[in-house]
Order: structure tokens, then C-alpha cells, then sequence
């Protein structure tokens, strides 16, 4: 017999709060009977914890935290961003169901109504990503993008209460969310800023042996909105998933196929990858090993980690990030990513880039040649 109650797991924060309480509405407009209990726990880590951390909703730490939560068994289900998990989940956790994805694209907030294009140069717009500031900076070089870290919640504190910055772009999902839609000035369509893997995309986890929840839930769930989460997550795993890199990809089911759009850095040139649904992760895989293997791909991931240059030897490296360590106005949000780590992710992005070869022709791998449709857009 079918529980009337099942329990959700939710993070104080209003983002988190929101996001699981939209989704319990879907769920009980499918179900009548069913019950939908809501715990709601403070996050056990303080801002200074998570502040250089980019992230939506979560916090690697504070997702650590909800799986933990689920396993001690102190709610069956928690709802978390899809950007935001850390793959692999524990063996003893699964993704019980992937409701129908909201619109993936960026959105613009601006106090005055004022769209990009009606911004003063030098005006400071924050971002939550390499890839938002990286892409948008080549369309508009005269204003000032700085990237925020510790989450959705402390960049609208940011803009809104600190007033620190002039604009503000999330995800537009994020401002459904919210309920902040009316100081939305402008969306930007994934033809002109693409989105990242998994925008606009909620997940629900539970214990991998909680059949129950997923036929409770199977109304909710969305065979296409999962293809297209597994061929960006196959895609991010690929590109170093670990890490914050200027690289955006939006996966679409189309028919009987699955295509995902790829860039890097400013976005100008688009990679487009497609194959049977069935094959979504050889699709998501084989984009980012199509954009590894381009040079100038290469190099966006390097400039965006040295927008000001390429330093010239590893003394000087290191002499940059150690004198680059404060922000040069209020120190909470930087231009450049300064930690010193950032040159072991380079030696890493060279080592992963060395071992990816391009086919010199048609015969070089007839795998991609039966799966994949290449198309390199100017």
C-alpha cells in the first residue's frame, strides 16, 4: 500500500525553500491524497565557508550535508539544482525523479528597467559563472563583469541591499523562483548566451532502494528533461566537472535523437553534437571531446583564468595569483579567479587536452562518425 506522507528535506535559504515547495505543489496536483511534509534545516555552514565557492542554491558542502540527511533517514526526498550536485552521488542515493525543465536561459536584473545595451560603460554587472562573464563580456567590452561567489542568496543581498552592483544576471528559473520577476529588465535566448549544463533543470533524490517514491512520483517525471540532464552531466564530467570553466552546452530531445550545443569562452563559435536518445552520454562526451580538441577551445578555458594575459613563466604564475588574493574594491567578488590551486587546474586542463585527437579523417573513429553530427558554427 502507497504512503498518504512523504517527507521533503529543504535548506533555510529562500532559494531552496521555494524551489522544493514548487515542486511539492506539482506533485500534490497529481496526487490528492498524497501528503508532502516539508523539514526545513539551517545550513550547519557559515557564509565565510561558502562565500569563494560558486554555486545556485547549494554549496558542495551544504549538498554533502542533504545527502548525509537523506541517508540518516531524516527526510525521503530532497530537491536540489541540478547545477549543483556533485556527481557521483553515494551509492546509497539516486536521482528518484527529473521534473520537466523551465526555461534554461540568463536573465538580466537592473533596479531601473534598463536593458544591457542601455548600461554606462564601465557600469559593474555581477555574474555567477566564468561562462556568464566570459560570454558576456565579449558582447558588451565596456561593462565591468564580476563574478559573485556564495550563491544566488548573497548575490541579491549583493545587489539589492548592499546595492554594490548595478545589475545582476541568474538563471531565469531562479527568478520564477524568487518571485522577482518584476525587476527583470531583459532574457537572453540560449541562441545568444548559452546556457550552462543543467540550467533550468530540479532534481529530486532519494534512497537508491525507495522504489515507492519513484512510482509515487513517476507522473512527475520527465523522460526527455532526464536525456537532456544526462548528455550535459556526461559533458561536464568530460570537461573536468570539478571545476568553474567558461563553458556552455544545452541539450534538446528532438524526435528519436538528443543534440547538445557546446562553447567555450566568449561563445562566438557553437559545437552541435547529436545521436540516439539512447546514447546520451557517448553524445554528451563526444561534444566535449570535439571542443577539446580544438586549439582555440584551449585557449578560452586558459584566458579565462588570465583575462589580462597569459603569464609569461611559472614565477610569474605564481607571483600573480599571490599578489592578486584581495579584490581591488570590496573583496567580496573578484575579477580574476585567484586562488593558487588554479595553476594545477591548468596542468590538468593540458593533460586532459594532450590525450584528445581530433579524427584526421572519416575513418580515424568510426564511433563518432555512426553517433554524432558535427557542425562548428562562425
Amino acid at each position: 500500500m502507497k504512503s498518504r506522507v512523504i517527507s521533503f528535506g529543504s535548506l533555510a535559504s529562500p532559494l531552496a525553500r521555494n524551489q522544493t515547495q514548487a515542486v511539492i505543489e506539482r506533485i500534490q496536483e497529481r496526487q490528492l491524497r498524497l501528503t508532502c511534509q516539508l523539514n526545513i534545516w539551517d545550513s550547519p555552514y557559515p557564509s565565510r565557508d561558502k562565500e569563494n565557492e560558486p554555486f545556485i542554491a547549494a554549496s558542495r558542502l551544504e549538498m554533502e550535508y542533504l545527502e548525509q540527511q537523506l541517508i540518516q533517514e531524516q527526510a525521503r526526498l530532497v530537491v536540489v539544482e541540478a547545477a549543483d550536485m556533485v556527481l557521483p552521488l553515494p551509492e546509497d542515493l539516486t536521482v528518484i525523479c527529473v521534473p520537466d525543465r523551465t526555461a534554461p536561459f540568463d536573465a538580466y536584473l537592473n533596479r531601473q528597467g534598463l536593458i544591457m545595451d542601455e548600461m554606462e560603460p564601465g557600469s559593474r554587472v555581477g555574474v555567477l559563472s566564468m561562462r556568464s562573464r566570459a560570454q558576456m563580456r565579449s558582447l558588451w567590452p565596456d561593462i565591468s563583469f564580476r563574478i559573485l561567489r556564495g550563491g544566488v542568496d548573497r548575490a541579491m543581498e549583493i545587489h539589492l541591499r548592499d546595492r554594490e552592483i548595478d545589475g545582476l544576471v541568474l538563471p531565469s528559473a531562479v527568478t520564477e523562483h524568487l518571485g522577482i520577476q518584476g525587476i527583470v529588465a531583459e532574457i537572453f535566448a540560449p541562441e545568444f548566451i548559452l546556457p550552462g549544463p543543467g540550467q533550468g533543470t530540479l532534481v529530486i533524490i532519494g534512497r537508491a532502494g525507495d522504489q515507492e517514491a519513484r512510482d509515487l512520483l513517476a507522473d512527475l517525471h520527465s523522460r526527455d528533461t532526464a536525456i537532456e540532464l544526462e548528455t550535459e552531466q556526461a559533458f561536464c564530467r568530460r570537461m573536468i566537472s570539478d571545476q568553474d570553466l567558461p563553458i556552455g552546452a544545452l541539450a534538446r530531445v528532438k524526435g528519436g535523437e538528443v543534440e547538445i550545443t557546446g562553447t567555450t569562452g566568449p561563445g562566438t563559435k557553437r559545437i552541435a553534437v547529436n545521436g540516439e536518445t539512447h546514447e546520451a552520454e557517448a553524445v554528451g562526451s563526444g561534444l566535449a571531446q570535439q571542443i577539446l580538441s580544438r586549439g582555440e577551445s584551449f585557449a578560452d578555458l586558459l584566458e579565462a583564468d588570465f583575462p589580462d594575459g597569459l603569464p609569461e613563466d611559472n614565477d610569474e604564475d605564481v607571483a600573480i595569483l599571490e599578489g592578486s588574493t584581495e579584490s581591488p574594491d570590496t573583496g567580496k567578488y573578484s575579477d580574476v579567479d585567484d586562488d593558487l590551486d588554479e595553476l594545477e587546474n591548468l596542468k590538468r586542463l593540458e593533460d586532459l587536452a594532450g590525450i584528445v585527437k581530433a579524427p584526421a579523417s572519416a575513418d580515424d573513429d568510426d564511433d563518432d562518425d555512426d553517433l554524432n553530427s558535427y557542425n562548428d558554427e562562425d
